[in-house]
């Protein structure tokens, strides 16, 4: 059984117009992605750099790439990340999905400490009160009344209402 040498990651310089999108790469955004984007690439420059294997080809952030050259930074140097060995294909493809899905949740209870106005200013499209989430739309309806439910935005436990009794 032959074991794959360990990858170690380390930072190099490359020009902007000379990295590879990869050509299936999955990931997409929507234009307000993009607009908030390039906001934040304007503020606060590229703080995560992009990942790409020995060949050029980027593994991680084609969006912000895509952006800088849109921005005309095509011959401007930046800061990547490289593998201490070529991925294989199939290691490729795995981080190219893992460094792309958005597996994090909010804790909306800490969101609600900042102002409603920048939150929505940074990019989210709207907050969502975790007070007036339809449980059902979470979960199936279950049999048991009153039996605990994790809400999947705010982590607050949930419960279903108990039945309301008729007036006598």
């Amino acid at each position: 059984m032959s074991r794959t040498k360990k990858i170690e990651w380390h930072t190099e310089k490359r020009k902007v117009k000379d990295l590879i999108p990869y050509e299936l790469n999955p990931r997409q955004m929507t234009e307000k992605q993009a607009k908030d984007l390039e906001k934040s690439l304007n503020k606060f420059n590229l703080a995560e750099i992009p990942a790409i294997n020995t060949n050029n080809i980027i593994i991680a952030g084609h969006q912000r790439i895509a952006i800088l050259m849109q921005l005309g930074r095509g011959e401007e140097e930046i800061d990547v990340r490289l593998p201490s060995r070529k991925l294989t294909k199939k290691e490729f493809e795995e981080y190219n999905i893992r460094s792309n899905k958005n597996i994090g949740a909010w804790n909306w209870d800490m969101l609600a400490n900042y102002n409603e106005q920048d939150l929505i200013d940074y990019g989210f499209d709207e907050l969502i009160d975790p007070d007036s989430i339809n449980v059902d739309a979470f979960y199936e309806q279950s049999e048991e009344k009153n039996k605990e439910k994790i809400c999947p935005h705010c982590g607050k436990n949930i419960y279903d209402p108990p039945e309301e009794k008729e007036d006598e």
